[in-house]
């Protein structure tokens, strides 16, 4: 009996269908979207959970106390910017949670796969050894695929 948790496969289908609405979801948002180079992602502030509520009340006093807003100052467009990243955050963290989900049940399906895979080598592997016809070839072709141990190769391998 198999330990393989993951043993119903998603049909092509299911993949096709979410791989539309994913697209779907894209086109809608991307005009909203606004993607940045590496160097902004390390340059620009990080707001976090206490940074949010210090915005949030920051929106609220500027809004009662505009006479302390500079004159640079857009209170529209912090409103705008605090909407976006409350609203924002709520969608970031139902995308995460499934892209969590989908990255286990890859890495399940991956790891079973090997595991199974590892072990039909081991018993060509022993096979070989015990000089079973047909099992050499097998080995053979295996062999130049088995990646546990070998040293990378400085080529771009596939």
């Amino acid at each position: 009996m198999s330990n393989n948790i993951h043993n119903s496969s998603i049909p092509k289908e299911i993949i096709k269908d979410v791989m539309g609405k994913i697209d779907e979801v894209e086109r809608i948002l991307s005009p909203y979207l606004y993607p940045l180079t590496t160097e902004d992602r390390h340059r620009i502030l990080k707001m976090g959970d206490k940074s949010l509520a210090f915005v949030e009340k920051t929106g609220e006093l500027a809004a009662s106390n505009p006479q302390f807003c500079p004159a640079y100052f857009n209170l529209d467009d912090l409103n705008v910017d605090i909407a976006d990243a409350v609203g924002l955050r709520a969608l970031n963290n139902r995308l995460e949670q499934l892209s969590r989900e989908v990255d286990d049940t890859m890495m399940l399906a991956g790891s079973e796969a090997f595991t199974q895979s590892l072990s039909f080598y081991n018993t060509v592997k022993q096979a070989a050894r015990d000089n079973i016809p047909g099992a050499q070839p097998l080995l053979d072709e295996l062999k130049k695929r088995f990646i546990i141990g070998r040293p990378k190769s400085s080529k771009n391998e596939k």
